[in-house]
């Protein structure tokens, strides 16, 4: 009675198991190009700028763009969902070269994922940066098309060898705190000027630069994207084939 029992547990336990996983699969949309507005919240002029991008891309650089739009991610978390939808559907080519780009209205939420064949080129940081500076200006005013097409075209010229400026960002409720260091600085350089006057040892030589500026040395295809010419490329066109990620990238919520 009690093996009766329990091959009765195991079966349910089995059965559920197959159906949460049919609901969980049934979740993911079937892929349309590179551009997929499953929300309805892209602008025509938005998607054909993605759309000639994601062309661009694969034809000449062998690297599946996917940009896609969902109203929720529930029941799972925007950036799982993510992941797991970039599996799915094998963004990217056999070299794993594939970026996906997603955004969920209802939890207000955009995660950028690369393959494996492109953290090294894209690594964490760095695609934070881009939403935060390309796309969350956008998003927070509900301009979905914008904020992605900025995105996009960011991501295109750092593949194709381009630099990416990160503007560090400044709040004002820590102005003074800043001020207090710079100040502290400057007593610190000049007591430090008293112990080696000027033509004395110790010190550094030499300018510094400013600003901060991430360079990406790979791939350089002539020029970026932003109206330069492409030739022919013989790779056929989609984007997808069975390309995988790991996992990394970044999301912001806005």
């Amino acid at each position: 009675m009690r093996m009766h029992k329990k091959i009765i547990r195991t079966s349910i336990v089995l059965v559920l198991v197959v159906v949460m996983s049919n609901v969980v699969m049934a979740a993911f949309p079937d892929k349309q190009g590179f551009v997929n507005d499953f929300a309805n919240v892209l602008d025509q002029k938005s998607k054909a700028e993605m759309q000639l991008l994601g062309e661009k891309l694969w034809s000449e650089q062998g690297i599946g763009l996917a940009v896609a739009t969902i109203s929720t991610t529930a029941p799972m978390d925007p950036k799982e969902y993510t992941t797991a939808l970039f599996n799915e559907w094998g963004v990217g080519g056999p070299d794993d070269s594939g970026l996906l780009m997603l955004l969920a209205v209802a939890e207000g939420a955009i995660e950028v994922e690369p393959g494996y064949g492109l953290e090294g080129v894209l690594p964490d940081g760095l695609v934070g940066a881009v939403i935060d500076q390309e796309g969350i200006p956008h998003f927070k005013k509900k301009d979905y098309g914008a904020g992605l097409s900025a995105m996009a075209l960011a991501y295109a010229n750092i593949l194709a060898g381009e630099e990416f400026e990160i503007v560090e960002e400044r709040e004002g409720s820590s102005g003074w705190f800043v001020s207090f260091v710079i100040f502290v600085l400057i007593l610190m350089l000049m007591r430090r000027g008293r112990r080696y006057p000027p033509g004395g040892s110790g010190g550094f030589g030499g300018g510094g630069g400013s600003g901060r500026t991430v360079i990406v040395p790979r791939m350089p295809r002539g020029g970026g994207f932003g109206g330069g010419s492409f030739g022919g490329g013989s790779r056929p066109s989609g984007g997808f084939g069975g390309g995988r990620s790991g996992g990394g990238g970044a999301g912001r919520r806005f």
